[in-house]
């Protein structure tokens, strides 16, 4: 490479023989958020088993959902400078007879998830008829050209702690006509939000979910779009419990969950190297088992069967599958009622393939001890700390908590 002089140099003896310099432009390179942590072992035990919910308190939240108001939160450390955040806030209050003001709030920053989730759902509900209802929400933005709109019927027991609530979403509400970049929708992102829980007596049914169908936009000005051409994305998410609970202290729970994520993004003149299009999923079934061993004493055991792909073509194309089975045990040391001390040991056995390059595959495990205490109502705290077994390895912390308001 050339030193800056003798660029300098050679510059100025082309403008004194007078012969024109073309600058060019080199395109900087655009976020590419898809791979994140693709490589590392325990990229999926943080979020599924290492951070997730005590099952416990993943029954009280969805009990609670549609009460007057709920909170489960969970913050945990997944790299040296990086922090998974999962969390959700429902408040339900009721205004006036058969009218409540609705609010649903939806925070997550997880590290195996290309993309972040901040929904901020405020509207109201009003009671229709005897136990089913209408459901209005938007979510206000301080970029207008994001302004989505739900609207749907809700059903409720009488108690609200079984309910089925189906809303119509409709994304970027006001796009076209607030974007500066001047964008024209080919197709607008619609879709569904849902969520359901029925009970009767120790069983229960949860499911939630989020699917919208991908927007595709163009961006026909030049000048107001100079590097974006056309992009198309959509992020969906589902979520399946079957809980059976005989008692306070015992519980059997299976779920499923599925993800999925795809983003296309167009580019012109120099920066058209970048054009991509991606797709990805991931799907985890899972069992969880809380049992008493008398006295003081519980144990908890998971098992989790986790499948994944992903795949790019364009800039940085690739090919990208996972497989994992992760399980866990703890065990848990009662006191003073609602306080307990929980050890507990956890791990993954991961294959994961890049087409074109060998497969790879171990165990990685780690070993976590926490303090949970009951607070006021039924509101309960935990902090851990946890550390992969090879103590050169990755230690972490985190903080998590369920509360109803």
């Amino acid at each position: 490479m050339r030193s800056p002089s003798v660029r300098a140099i050679a510059l100025a003896a082309c403008l004194a023989a007078g012969v024109p310099v073309r600058w060019v432009a080199q395109a900087a390179e655009p976020a590419w958020p898809y791979e994140d942590g693709f490589t590392e072992d325990l990229l999926h035990v943080h979020p599924e088993v290492n951070y997730a919910l005590h099952p416990d308190w993943l029954a009280a939240w969805e009990r609670d959902r549609l009460g007057t108001g709920a909170f489960r939160g969970a913050f945990g450390s997944t790299a040296t400078d990086e922090l998974l955040v999962d969390a959700q806030w429902a408040l339900d209050p009721e205004l006036a007879p058969g009218l409540r003001f609705r609010s649903d709030l939806l925070w997550q920053e997880q590290r195996h998830l290309p993309t972040e989730r901040r929904d901020l759902w405020l509207g109201f509900e009003q009671r229709a008829c005897r136990s089913i209802g209408v459901v209005v929400q938007v979510a206000p933005a301080e970029d207008k050209e994001t302004i989505d709109l739900r609207l749907g019927g809700l059903w409720t027991a009488a108690d609200r702690t079984s309910y089925v609530q189906v809303l119509y979403v409709l994304e970027d509400l006001v796009h076209d006509e607030k974007d500066e970049r001047r964008g024209e929708t080919l197709a607008a992102p619609r879709g569904v939000d849902w969520l359901l829980r029925l009970a009767r007596g120790p069983w229960s049914l949860f499911s939630q979910g989020h699917w919208v169908r991908a927007f595709a936009r163009t961006y026909p000005d030049p000048v107001r779009s100079p590097d974006l051409a056309a992009h198309d994305r959509a992020a969906n998410d589902l979520a399946v419990r079957a809980r059976w609970q005989p008692n306070a202290r015992a519980q059997l729970e299976l779920a499923w969950r599925q993800v999925e994520d795809a983003e296309a993004r167009a580019y012109r003149g120099a920066d058209s190297v970048h054009d991509h299009d991606y797709g990805g999923w991931y799907r985890v079934a899972s069992a969880r088992g809380v049992m008493p061993l008398g006295g003081r004493w519980r144990l908890r055991a998971e098992l989790h069967d986790l499948r994944r792909r992903a795949t790019a073509s364009g800039w940085r194309a690739f090919a990208y599958r996972r497989t994992e089975i992760m399980p866990a045990v703890r065990a848990e040391w009662h006191w003073g009622g609602r306080h307990w001390i929980e050890v507990g040991y956890l791990g993954t056995r991961y294959r994961w393939r890049y087409d074109g390059e060998d497969e790879r595959s171990g165990f990685a495990d780690k070993v976590e001890m926490a303090v949970v205490c009951g607070l006021r109502g039924e509101s309960v705290l935990e902090v851990s700390l946890s550390h992969e077994v090879s103590l050169d390895r990755f230690g972490g912390g985190s903080v998590r908590m369920v509360t109803r308001f």
